[in-house]
């Protein structure tokens, strides 16, 4: 008998629905975990940065690009060519499967870092990439909530989060940079790289396509700039400093139709149609973080860094 193909992938009715929980958070990680390695191989689950002398069709290395962005921003300084330089701790915030992380470490061999997630099967990919990689021994993955790690105060000399502060409640992320701030040690930075809303009260389009967005994605809300930054000089930290990088981000963005429209027609053929809610979910996300984007004035991604006040 012939089997007839009815694909299950429907956008929802409306995207005002019950808020996103971190169960939900949780959940839509577990449930979408491999997914993203049709995005990056390395499982870098983040938006690509180019510059000048890096290919735009090239994906993977606007990727790492992004990584190495966020290692300059903690402005650690150089490794020592004789490999003598002080171990320095770092921590990755909302850390995915460690992709940032591995590369600040294999690039600067007195890293260590700590990278904290709340999902066990991305430390069981992290772990498998670690060992391939050869730094398994100077990284750490902690399965814990980023906004209560249990880890000691003012013992990292950075920490980042890369899409990842979007996750915590709220529009200022504030338990987010109070974790930040109690890891620190004084003179320490952290960056951070997401998507803001750049209004409270965004147009009634953008409005829509950020609430369809976030709860496709299980996020709680996009962070609003000026309250995410009130909420970093209420915490203590100093030398704020936002910058967009809208364009920087554009050429890997541009890779979203044909890959989700690749990947949704492979993988609804490979499941007969039916995809778990999480799995739908992702695939309707994807496309409209491109759409959101198209919102110049309620909507930016930014690069946000600060500095831990030595008080």
């Amino acid at each position: 008998m012939t089997t007839v193909l009815q694909p299950e992938l429907h956008m929802p009715a409306s995207p005002a629905g019950a808020p996103v929980t971190p169960e939900d958070t949780q959940r839509y990680f577990t449930e979408v975990a491999l997914d993203y390695s049709a995005w990056s191989p390395s499982y870098n689950m983040h938006f690509g940065f180019w510059r000048a002398g890096l290919n735009p069709l090239r994906r993977e290395g606007m990727l790492v690009e992004m990584n190495r962005v966020i290692g300059r921003a903690l402005r650690l300084g150089n490794a020592q060519p004789d490999g003598n330089a002080p171990r320095r701790c770092v921590i990755d915030l909302g850390c995915g499967a460690g992709a940032t992380a591995r590369t600040l470490v294999g690039d600067d061999p007195s890293l260590y870092a700590i990278t904290v997630t709340n999902v066990p099967v991305q430390n069981r990919i992290a772990a498998r990439l670690d060992a391939a990689a050869g730094v398994a021994d100077r990284m750490a993955h902690l399965e814990a909530d980023y906004t209560r790690t249990g880890l000691p105060a003012a013992q990292a000399d950075g920490a980042w989060a890369v899409e990842s502060a979007c996750y915590a409640d709220g529009t200022a992320k504030a338990a987010f940079v109070r974790e930040a701030a109690r890891l620190l040690k004084p003179g320490a930075r952290l960056a951070m790289v997401d998507g803001f809303l750049l209004r409270r009260e965004p147009g009634r389009i953008a409005g829509w396509l950020h609430r369809l967005w976030a709860d496709s994605w299980a996020v709680p809300t996009l962070a609003v700039r000026d309250d995410f930054v009130a909420a970093l000089r209420e915490h203590g930290f100093e030398d704020i400093e936002v910058k967009s990088l809208r364009w920087r981000v554009a050429p890997s963005a541009l890779h979203i139709p044909v890959l989700a429209t690749r990947f949704a027609l492979a993988e609804l053929w490979k499941a007969r149609g039916r995809l778990g809610p999480w799995r739908r979910k992702h695939i309707v996300a994807s496309y409209c973080a491109l759409a959101l984007g198209m919102f110049w004035r309620d909507f930016d991604y930014c690069m946000v860094t600060a500095t831990r006040r030595a008080d």
